[in-house]
């Protein structure tokens, strides 16, 4: 039995002032196989409400090495100019936690919307840094002792409360005397590390199918991911969403994306994609379709195509946001679709809009309810250099419809059922809730700039009644919520209170007010129960015209009972001998004989 070698560990607790220290020095590095940044702010959130509340925020696991020079070192939104040291400790756990905290604390960070974060100490509670209020403090103000008394010294509204100031205060001293527990271990063999990272992470818990090919596809010394390369999928993603608006997408999808574009089965090899052996693909040795471009082409081009599916999807489909899309593998199809017919034309846009719906209403089940064979299924009928083909195979694999329309009984921004429901809210053009006047209709740009980079549309859709308002199934519904995507003009404090005088001067005849129900999906029927406080009997009216509403916007969108008529320029006029118009085939497309 050979001779168990025994790896020692190093025991601290380090201050978060002086992790964030070194971080800023470059003394701590991310190594190139962790996992990129999972967290979103509300988890950030809950890490400094942990900190100041003296709650454990876990321990972290670093490793201490020799380190090259870096001139662009990248943790979170901070890039950083690293010399080269031969005490580096590089994070093998604990990265989102570290990479929050860092980012969160320095100006550098808190640009990013993830980490723009202030502590309110009017609310006493960490908020989105927004800069509307004197009593929202910057973390970056909060963790410099010296910018804190600056920030008294501005805004004397703060002093005139010394409850305010003790809170700050005790604030600031609770993050930067919180001390976090850290194991360093200090051995040479890289071996070392990439076992300890194996279990920890493998352990229960598999690595993505994203994150292995990130890991596969590194370049450089393995210090350091290279950005804006292959294996760098959030870059695809943050790449996107800054032309586009359409959120960040999650790296599973673009990976998906990227391998659909290059080939319809996308459950093959990762490993081999990019091999010698790769015009093939290894699980059903069906050609690759770009077999020869370089990883870096392979990236352009899947952002490109990525792209012009999203601007589909915000033109042509009414699915202007990553809030809205009902199945993620829709928009892998999609990416395929476009990367071999970047331009189609409106008749092909229009049955690609007819099927993306009604896939949409129909879900997995047209495929018995298996995801990844429902993506390599839909894939599988783009056929390259056949745009006509590739439209019409969709289309048959989904079938004659139509789908049952769903009834969301429980309003969850995650669930493929809620999404279509607020497609179909979004469809109504939604008025901000005005006590006078009509209100304006938001605009997709509002929409866009309120739901930002989220995978939801947990931002948007407000509540109208809350805890203890209703009984829990009544609040679950999706007639409990209103989409206000209001950025910078104040939500109001109570939706419902709003609706409900709206609702009385519509009953009078006030036209504006009839416009805001309207859009809102709430008819005179339902406000007269409203203006009258019969709160429960409005709730369920509003549910039923919700539904219908919805079955109204999926009919418009799918068109299940129109022929899907091909375009004229796939049809190729010399195989017609034209006699008479009525006996030209071409005559029943436009005649609807």
């Amino acid at each position: 039995m050979s001779e168990i070698s025994v790896t020692r560990l190093q025991t601290q607790a380090l201050p978060v002032d002086d992790l964030v220290e070194m971080v800023q020095a470059g003394q701590i590095r991310i190594p190139s196989f962790q996992r990129g940044l999972r967290w979103q702010r509300s988890d950030v959130i809950k890490l400094f409400d942990s900190i100041v509340r003296g709650y454990p925020i876990g321990n972290l696991l670093l490793w201490r090495k020799n380190a090259e020079a870096a001139a662009d070192l990248k943790i979170g939104a901070l890039n950083i100019d690293a010399p080269a040291m031969e005490q580096a400790l590089f994070v093998v756990d604990g990265q989102q936690r570290l990479t929050s905290l860092s980012n969160a604390l320095t100006d550098g960070g808190h640009n990013d919307p993830r980490f723009a974060l202030a502590y309110d100490v009017s609310k006493e509670q960490f908020v989105q840094s927004v800069g509307r209020s004197v009593y929202e403090i910057p973390l970056p103000v909060i963790f410099d002792l010296s910018r804190l008394l600056n920030w008294y010294r501005d805004h004397s509204e703060l002093t005139d409360d010394p409850s305010y100031v003790d809170r700050a205060n005790r604030v600031a001293k609770s993050i930067r005397e919180f001390r976090v527990p850290v194991y360093i271990v200090d051995r040479s063999d890289p071996d070392v590390l990439r076992d300890i990272f194996d279990r920890m992470n493998n352990y229960g818990k598999q690595l993505t199918r994203a994150e292995v090919f990130s890991a596969l596809h590194e370049s450089g010394s393995g210090e350091k991911r290279a950005e804006g390369g292959l294996g760098d999928l959030s870059s695809i993603s943050a790449e996107v969403h800054a032309a586009t608006g359409y959120g960040l997408v999650d790296d599973d999808t673009i990976l998906l994306a990227m391998l659909a574009r290059r080939g319809a089965d996308v459950s093959r090899d990762i490993r081999r994609e990019f091999s010698s052996s790769a015009s093939v693909s290894s699980s059903t040795r069906a050609p690759l379709d770009f077999p020869y471009e370089s990883p870096v082409d392979a990236r352009e081009n899947a952002t490109k195509a990525l792209q012009s599916a999203i601007s589909f999807l915000q033109v042509d489909a009414g699915a202007p946001h990553f809030a809205f899309l009902p199945y993620r593998y829709l928009l892998v199809v999609l990416t395929r679709f476009f990367a071999h017919f970047p331009n189609p034309d409106p008749a092909v846009r229009r049955n690609l809009r007819r099927w993306f719906w009604r896939a949409a209403s129909l879900g997995p089940e047209l495929t018995k309810g298996n995801i990844t064979y429902a993506t390599r299924s839909l894939c599988s009928r783009i056929k390259p250099g056949n745009e006509a083909e590739s439209i019409e195979g969709l289309l048959r694999l989904v079938g004659n419809g139509p789908a049952n329309v769903p009834d969301v009984k429980i309003f969850k921004t995650n669930y493929a059922a809620t999404r279509l429901m607020v497609a179909a809210m979004w469809d109504l053009s939604p008025r901000r809730l005005s006590l006078m006047g009509a209100g304006e209709s938001f605009s997709q740009e509002q929409l866009l700039a309120a739901l930002g980079e989220g995978n939801t549309a947990v931002e948007i859709s407000v509540p109208l009644y809350r805890t203890g308002d209703l009984d829990p199934a009544d609040r679950a519904l999706a007639a409990n919520r209103v989409l206000l995507p209001d950025v910078g003009g104040g939500l109001p404090d109570s939706a419902v209170d709003v609706l409900r005088l709206v609702s009385r001067r519509a009953i009078e005849g006030d036209d504006s007010a009839i416009a805001v129900l309207d859009s809102h999906g709430v008819s005179i029927r339902s406000a007269e129960m409203l203006s009258h406080g019969a709160d429960v009997e409005f709730i369920h009216a509003r549910q039923i015209d919700l539904v219908k509403h919805l079955e109204v916007f999926l009919g418009k969108q799918t068109e299940w009972q129109f022929e899907d008529t091909p375009s004229l320029d796939s049809l190729n006029l010399d195989e017609y001998e034209v006699l008479d118009e009525r006996d030209d085939p071409l005559w029943s497309y436009s005649n609807g004989a």
